[in-house]
């Protein structure tokens, strides 16, 4: 994995939640579509020029809920895990206190987020 500031997610090691695309080559075009709709800070996709196609180089920067590149791959390529085992991790998350804790922490240094 990249190193980045996406190591983390809630407080919880990015490389222990398996919420990552796959490229079923099969189907795949290399049209690149997933590789622009994730491009900017994520980086998960590159292409590979000897198969033409795109290919996962670092799948724990993808944003955990995300699946933004398989909506826009027309081919239905791109697959991701099922989004209920996801429930269970947030559900654990609300449990400790983690995104209580950070939405207070965020109020305090953007006062902008008050109503």
């Amino acid at each position: 994995m990249q190193e980045t500031s996406l190591a983390y997610w809630h407080g919880k090691e990015r490389k222990t939640i398996g919420w990552y695309p796959t490229i079923d080559e099969e189907k795949c075009v290399g049209c690149g579509l997933c590789v622009v709709t994730c491009s900017e800070k994520r980086n998960v996709f590159g292409y590979d020029p000897i198969t033409k196609k795109a290919v996962v180089l670092y799948p724990y920067n993808c944003m955990v809920g995300c699946d933004n590149c398989r909506v826009a791959c027309l081919w239905d390529a791109i697959h991701f895990p099922d989004p209920n085992s996801l429930k269970e991790l947030a559900r654990e998350i609300i449990d400790e206190g983690i995104i209580a804790g950070e939405l207070r922490k965020k109020i305090a240094t953007d006062k902008s987020l008050i109503l």
